[in-house]
């Protein structure tokens, strides 16, 4: 989904917002605020109908002023059931910007103080899933910007109540389109509820046509009719069984193991869920291994063509800066240029401009001069630039994100898990190499070292991030951060700490440009450098969700070895309670937040803050049906 979002063309008639797109308004003249409640609210037999819940989700198409989701998180807050969590989950491609929202929600002064954290968490209307907590009332927004169709298509959700809310059929049809109305059949489950402003006949038939119920309600003000309706058609859901989310964990403690990134990163999406918590990893402190470097770069890593690296570059960067900002953790957007080291970078960046790659994270191309005029020093490269890239202090991001949380140190889980506990998360680095309770998730160790290169005179006017395969950061107290060596081989995987290897410090160097080299090649010997390990997969994408019991797995869906396309085997066998999150390989600062998010939603049955192609990409049992796959196909 790589599409830029649409201009609805917004402007103010009357203090009411229009679409000069398609000419309609955005909610009623009259009484807006009114108007949700009649019409969406009472349609869906809210809050009646969550009143026993511990979660509710709420499907939108058509997020607009976002008017729908502030009224329903106001009626959620007042009515909520102990320890609920709400997630609303809304489509929009033609997204407004922030300042016009401020000013379409303003009108509404009961919901101020509700509506200052919505324009405040509002996301750049980049395409694809933006997920947005609101963590004191437990309310979740996961806005998918894209066509409507596209957008619904990669959600991956079970929704309680539909709110249908798209400009009015005759102005915009594609939203009212079967392929629409097929997508909110297959988000659907028996009994989920649905409304809508409009009572027009053909929506009502295509409604009924995949299995919703429909009546007539009197409308609001001057419309004469509006409709509500409950599902009581079949399950469309085409998820292949084996990559099936598993029944929702129970009541009760979690237990994470693991105190880097990954596991701060899991400590807060449970939180922030009302989850208890028991953290622990063998080691003391927090982020003791390759969590514990002293700069880390933060930036995109897009691809010239849609993919899941793509599409999980691009929405875990945005994540984490949005959780950076959240947390007020100290970070330096200085910019990073990365560098086109040779002619088959400089085509490869080329394409990434042309195929519009760029836009959803702030990146642009540059010459030699402006990639200069940006960095503060001379380079001789063209490039591309991301404003929003920088570096930031892991310890630091490690800190913000555990919060008042501290692991225990302990001896590290074996092959049984602890009884008094309703789930785990394995949140390893380099400690799920080998893992007894990861068989059947492959997973190899890679060392990475970090020199610590004394600055120059020259080389402290550098003040962006420079990457060219390795990197050099703005100096630090006179001191940059230049890395990194990456090895899967040739070092002892058991020894702990790794030690800085002075031959790696001398790789580190030569690896640079001319243009950066000249800039230190009279600087002091480097210090001592840092050494760590970290997990990788063989397609270098981390391994996030339940664990597959391997041998199991094998022989359920044995029969993909002769058809691949039978979607058969019943549930995907999995070992209970037990999930995993790690092969993050040297991209963990970045991804980790969004990939904490993905499993929590996983593990309790909620909407997924990301595409579900890349849901399934991410499995860990990808390896394990890919290698059945093969057997088809004569690979293996």
């Amino acid at each position: 989904m790589r599409r830029p979002a649409g201009d609805p063309q917004l402007v103010f008639a009357e203090g009411a917002p229009v679409s000069n797109r398609f000419g309609d308004v955005y909610y009623a003249r009259e009484n807006g605020l009114a108007e949700t409640a009649h019409v969406f609210q009472a349609g869906c037999d809210l809050p009646d109908a969550w009143s026993d819940r511990t979660t509710f989700v709420i499907g939108e198409t058509g997020f607009g002023t976002g008017l729908n989701f502030l009224s329903i998180w106001d009626l959620w807050r007042r009515t909520r059931p102990p320890g609920g969590v709400l997630h609303f989950v809304s489509v929009e491609g033609f997204p407004i910007a922030r300042g016009a929202l401020a000013q379409a929600l303003k009108p509404f002064a009961d919901l101020a103080p509700l509506a200052r954290q919505l324009v405040d968490g509002y996301p750049s209307p980049g395409p694809g899933h933006h997920r947005i907590w609101f963590p004191r009332d437990r309310v979740c927004l996961t806005l998918v910007i894209g066509d409507a169709k596209d957008a619904l298509r990669g959600i991956s959700a079970r929704m309680d109540a539909w709110f249908l809310d798209g400009f009015a059929p005759a102005k915009n049809p594609a939203m009212w389109s079967e392929g629409v109305i097929d997508q909110v059949a297959r988000l659907s489950r028996p009994g989920t509820r649905l409304a809508s402003f409009t009572a027009a006949g053909e929506v009502r038939r295509k409604l009924q046509a995949v299995g919703f119920e429909i009546q007539k309600r009197p409308g609001f003000g001057n419309k004469w009719s509006c409709i509500a309706g409950t599902f009581a058609g079949p399950d469309t859901d085409t998820t292949p069984p084996w990559f099936l989310p598993s029944a929702s964990v129970p009541a009760g403690p979690i237990l994470v193991v693991g105190a880097g990134i990954a596991g701060a990163s899991m400590v807060r999406a449970l939180r922030r869920r009302g989850r208890e918590v028991r953290w622990i990893d063998r080691r003391a402190g927090l982020a003791p291994e390759a969590s514990g470097n002293p700069v880390g770069i933060l930036m995109p890593r897009p691809t010239v063509s849609p993919s899941p690296p793509d599409t999980l570059s691009v929405t875990a960067f945005r994540h984490a800066l949005a959780e950076i900002g959240r947390l007020d953790v100290p970070y330096d957007p200085c910019s990073a240029i990365e560098l086109a080291v040779d002619g088959v970078a400089a085509k490869r960046l080329l394409r990434l401009a042309e195929a519009g790659a760029l836009d959803a994270v702030g990146g642009r191309l540059v010459d030699a001069a402006e990639a200069s005029r940006l960095a503060g020093v001379a380079l001789d490269r063209p490039a591309i630039a991301y404003a929003r890239g920088g570096w930031i202090s892991p310890v630091d991001w490690v800190t913000g994100l555990a919060g008042r949380h501290r692991p225990e140190q302990w001896d590290e889980v074996g092959n049984t898990l602890p009884p008094d506990v309703a789930g785990t998360v394995l949140a390893l680095g380099s400690g799920a190499v080998g893992h007894p309770l990861l068989d059947g998730v492959p997973m190899v160790p890679v060392r990475g070292q970090l020199t610590a290169q004394p600055a120059t005179r020259a080389s402290l006017r550098l003040r962006a991030v420079i990457t060219y395969g390795g990197y050099l950061a703005p100096a630090q107290n006179g001191v940059h951060a230049l890395g990194a060596t990456f090895d899967r081989g040739g070092f002892d995987p058991l020894l702990w700490p790794q030690p800085a290897l002075p031959d790696d410090d001398i790789r580190n160097f030569r690896g640079l440009p001319d243009s950066l080299r000249r800039l230190i090649q009279d600087a002091p010997s480097p210090g001592p450098g840092r050494a760590s390990l970290r997990a990788s997969t063989p397609d270098q994408l981390p391994a996030v969700g339940p664990v597959p019991q391997a041998e199991a797995y094998l022989s359920a869906y044995a029969h993909l070895g002769t058809d691949a396309s039978v979607h058969a085997g019943g549930p995907a066998p999995l070992k209970p309670g037990l999930f995993v999150l790690s092969g993050l390989g040297s991209r963990g600062l970045v991804t980790a937040p969004l990939m904490a998010e993905l499993l929590a939603s996983l593990m309790f049955g909620e909407p997924l803050p990301v595409d579900r192609t890349l849901a399934e990409a991410l499995h860990p049992a990808r390896f394990l049906i890919r290698d059945l796959k093969r057997r088809e196909t004569g690979q293996i």
